[in-house]
């Protein structure tokens, strides 16, 4: 047993090693191309936007982090305001973004002003949780930020399962008529809201920690060791690397 539990702490050892490693690697990066790199004013983003062959419909930016930098998360969803994207999503396990919108809000404004400056009244946004039902049709030119946490996962999907359970008792439906389509507006999650294209998954955890299980099928996530101080060079070429991905839908 001793020699087990040697390996294991060795195994350990070396795993926490390697992730300080990326940290301060992503660091350096990050840092050089802040200097030399793009800096994220509208008028470069535009460029870059037009560049990519392809945008995600739906963005999400996934915080696996303890501790959570609301600037940072702000600047980000700015970000992808400013590339055209319609749909954001931002999710950390705990909730702590869900529970304090009015601050995360009040950042994404004060982000606005410095990213768009003069054009800022032109980027308006809804920011909803998984009570609110948004509609784009009512609202086409607005951006759609949905803030989730644990709780729009795996629990969401019991009650939309125990909803459908009861519709059926209710005769309302038939366990036959239940499909993918109908499954998916019944999660409050979601509701409205076209599944994610990309995630941005922020921390050096090898989980995505409960993030829409459902609604993640055909997702591509790419990896950043951390949000804090994160320079527009490093999201750039996360969009510029989905944007050449080959989407197979499992063929």
């Amino acid at each position: 047993m001793g020699f087990y539990k040697f390996i294991l702490v060795f195994l350990h050892i070396l795993l926490y090693i390697r992730a300080i490693i990326l940290l301060v690697w992503e660091a350096f990066r990050n840092f050089t191309t802040g200097i030399f790199g793009a800096r994220g004013n509208l008028k470069e983003i535009h460029l870059h936007s037009k560049s990519l062959q392809t945008l995600p419909s739906h963005i999400s930016l996934v915080i696996l982090e303890q501790a959570i930098s609301f600037s940072d998360v702000a600047k980000l969803v700015v970000w992808c305001m400013a590339m055209g994207i319609k749909y954001i999503s931002v999710y950390d396990h705990k909730g702590i973004l869900k529970g304090d919108t009015a601050k995360l809000s009040s950042e994404i404004i004060y982000k606005q002003k410095e990213v768009f400056a003069k054009e800022a009244k032109r980027y308006t946004f809804v920011l909803r949780n998984s009570r609110t039902k948004f509609d784009h049709t009512l609202a086409p030119t607005q951006v759609c930020i949905t803030v989730l946490s644990a709780e729009d996962g795996k629990q969401d999907i019991v009650e939309a399962a125990q909803e459908f359970c009861m519709s059926v008792k209710q005769k309302k439906y038939s366990p036959k008529q239940l499909d993918t389509d109908l499954f998916n507006d019944m999660l409050k999650a979601t509701t409205g809201l076209p599944d994610p294209d990309l995630a941005l998954k922020f921390g050096a955890v090898s989980s995505v920690m409960g993030f829409l299980p459902w609604q993640i099928r055909l997702t591509e996530f790419l990896t950043h060791q951390t949000h804090h101080n994160v320079k527009y060079s490093a999201f750039l070429q996360s969009l510029q690397k989905y944007s050449r991905c080959e989407k197979r839908f499992g063929k």
